[in-house]
């Protein structure tokens, strides 16, 4: 800018630009853009990986908890398939006390979970072969994209209503007697 000539409005706009506190805003306000965006477009991802959503009740089965209190008995639903894994419980609510749903993750492998489409915030048990726990991941976000698991082999996954785990006495290396653990 010459002597005597006024700012350019443009050049004040491009100053603010630079301002750490403007930076930081613009930064938020585009993240949460492309997050909104982002949710409007896989939304209707669901109907390829959940043909009913929310997917209708699945078989049931036993499971059987042995922890510090004693035995524990849960009838649970048992996602076996891929497509029964994938819709899980999305568009549920929260299982009810002394129910939840297993997935069977045989073989055994590392498992990673997430909450997409889940309203209820549940905690997920990981469970090796032999039907111990490996990991225990409480409190999940509803709605939430961010993987939870373990990289540590695992057989199955029991979710069940936040607080369950605690309220049941599991922790790492609680036994879990899985339905084909009995036949």
């Amino acid at each position: 800018m010459r002597r005597g000539e006024s700012p350019s409005p443009h050049a004040s706009l491009a100053q603010g630009l630079y301002d750490p506190v403007m930076k930081k805003f613009m930064r938020t306000a585009i993240s949460a853009l492309v997050s909104i965006v982002a949710a409007i477009l896989i939304w209707p991802v669901n109907a390829a990986a959940c043909p009913e959503f929310p997917q209708p009740r699945l078989p049931t089965a036993d499971v059987r908890i042995i922890a510090d209190e004693g035995a524990i008995n849960l009838l649970v639903e048992l996602a076996s398939t891929e497509e029964q894994r994938q819709c899980g419980l999305m568009g549920r609510p929260a299982p009810p006390p002394g129910g939840g749903m297993l997935f069977d993750m045989r073989p055994a492998g590392a498992a990673y979970f997430w909450m997409k489409n889940t309203p209820a915030p549940l905690d997920m048990v990981f469970i090796e072969p032999g039907g111990r726990v490996v990991h225990i991941v409480e409190d999940t976000v509803p709605y939430s994209l961010e993987p939870v698991g373990t990289d540590t082999p695992t057989a199955a996954v029991l979710e069940v209503a936040s607080g369950a785990a605690a309220r049941l006495g599991l922790r790492i290396g609680s036994r879990v007697v899985l339905p084909w653990h009995t036949k």
